[in-house]
């Protein structure tokens, strides 16, 4: 049974294919969707005082709030039971994996960019960390091909 379904979101177009996604199988399950964001990997505070990085972390997480009320409360989200969380983690895939833990989700859904090869040795892969060390299902929707 899949009653809680955690959407990793980073604000990309990827990331509302994805979403879409989760989407189509809440429905068909009748589950409750979570878009999670994960805040502190993808911010440069190098150089900066602590009162400033408090400062970029409280602006950057207000931000992602407002976007992700907007998404909520779209027209997309219809008959789907939808709620956002925010989370502070220098890790994105350790924010991840411990939130699905402690809110006990049944499926992750999530990007990969498809990066191989000395790529993905270099930027590391959240969500090849994720399916590795989740303690529940993952499910991995790829970006659609491009056509030559």
């Amino acid at each position: 049974m899949i009653k809680n379904i955690l959407v990793p979101y980073d604000f990309t177009n990827f990331a509302d294919l994805t979403f879409n996604e989760a989407l189509e199988i809440a429905k068909k399950f009748d589950s409750k969707v979570t878009l999670l964001t994960v805040i502190g990997s993808n911010i440069n505070t190098s150089g900066m005082s602590w009162s400033r990085t408090q400062e970029v972390h409280d602006e950057t997480e207000s931000k992602a709030k407002e976007d992700l009320e907007k998404i909520k409360n779209s027209n997309i989200v219809e008959n789907v039971t939808t709620s956002i969380e925010i989370i502070h983690n220098p890790s994105t895939a350790d924010g991840i994996l411990s939130f699905a833990e402690k809110n006990n989700m049944d499926l992750i859904v999530m990007g990969s960019h498809g990066r191989s090869g000395f790529k993905k040795l270099v930027l590391g892969s959240v969500a090849s960390e994720v399916v590795t060390k989740s303690h529940c299902r993952v499910l991995i929707v790829k970006p659609p091909k491009k056509e030559n």
